[in-house]
């Protein structure tokens, strides 16, 4: 009893030191991720492959590109947390792997990525893809990075791509929440500069090999928040020497489509894109089912996108129906040129 009475009263001696001690391990780690993020925020990386990535049968003036929400590799499970042991994680990667590898795209974007989140088993998801997808070059864009104890979050998007990656950077797109940036991160965009080495035929509008593409993930809250970000996207274009594409998981529909929507003063984030006059999207008009993106096993709207130069045009434009995620993987051959739509 005595014993017991000591103890209780040295720790209420020593209340504050327990309870600042207990907070600092408790926060110190969620407090240096947020302080460090921004210093790894994007990154490029390059593997050497055992075999050279395949080619595709397109032109030298053509390319052929990908886009997929890969939905953290979790498969059609609706929660991160539900997406499986790690083998069964793994097994969902290795699907999308093999699924990236039959498009044999020459550049690849893909959001909600996980690297080294703690619900998807601290596995570089980008790194992973890019392995067994045989893609020698890829770089990483994280929109939420923090920690809490030993629980990480990292994902954001991804460009995979067949060409060296000569530049990326961050697109800073507006957030949702002030508070929410502050605390975990936000929706932002991935900014490439490629370069294809490829021949100059004299068709490419700019006279070089190197193109950009931006890969972003918008808001899935509000569309006012699409539609600013859409005008800052539509902006970079406009100001850019090179032909730039927008790809990605947009989270909108343009009016006159399955679930369409406006904000209060009827404006709409797609048609931002169609009114900068520097873009071009398939599909234009009220789309079939089976050119619907979202939600895989059942498709009631286009949210997932891949815009190009206006000076470009469509050679072909797919969607992949295989559920392995709730969206659907989109994939474009286009060309530098302008030419016929099919």
């Amino acid at each position: 009893m005595r014993k017991t009475v000591m103890l209780l009263h040295w720790i209420k001696r020593r209340y504050r030191h327990i309870v600042l001690l207990t907070l600092a391990l408790a926060l110190g780690p969620y407090v240096f991720s947020r302080v460090a993020s921004p210093g790894r925020r994007v990154s490029i990386h390059a593997l050497t492959l055992t075999r050279d990535a395949p080619e595709n049968d397109l032109r030298q003036e053509d390319l052929r590109v990908v886009s997929y929400n890969i939905a953290h590799g979790r498969g059609l499970a609706t929660s991160n947390w539900e997406g499986g042991d790690r083998e069964e994680r793994k097994a969902h990667l290795d699907q999308i792997a093999k699924l990236l590898r039959e498009t044999n795209a020459d550049v690849v974007v893909l959001n909600e990525v996980d690297f080294d989140s703690s619900w998807s088993h601290t596995v570089n998801q980008a790194r992973y893809l890019a392995e067994e997808a045989e893609y020698p070059f890829w770089a990483e864009e994280r929109n939420l990075d923090f920690r809490v104890l030993a629980w990480k979050w990292r994902f954001g998007n991804a460009v995979l791509s067949k060409y060296p990656i000569i530049k990326a950077k961050v697109v800073d797109l507006p957030g949702y929440s002030t508070w929410e940036t502050l605390l975990a991160g936000k929706k932002r965009g991935l900014d490439c500069e490629i370069d294809t080495g490829k021949i100059d035929t004299g068709k490419i509008d700019t006279g070089t090999h190197t193109f950009r593409i931006i890969g972003t993930h918008l808001s899935h809250r509000s569309e006012s928040v699409r539609i600013e970000s859409a005008k800052v996207l539509a902006e970079l274009a406009a100001a850019s020497s090179l032909p730039t594409i927008i790809a990605g998981d947009l989270n909108s529909t343009p009016p006159g489509f399955p679930q369409s929507v406006t904000d209060e003063r009827n404006n709409n984030a797609i048609s931002v894109f169609d009114a900068s006059t520097h873009f071009k999207r398939l599909p234009i008009d009220p789309p079939t089912m089976g050119r619907m993106t979202y939600h895989t096993t059942k498709p009631k709207s286009v949210i997932d996108w891949i815009l190009i130069p206006r000076g470009w045009s469509f050679l072909a434009y797919d969607v992949e129906s295989r559920a392995l995620s709730d969206h659907r993987l989109i994939r474009a051959d286009v060309r530098f040129a302008a030419g016929s739509v099919k």
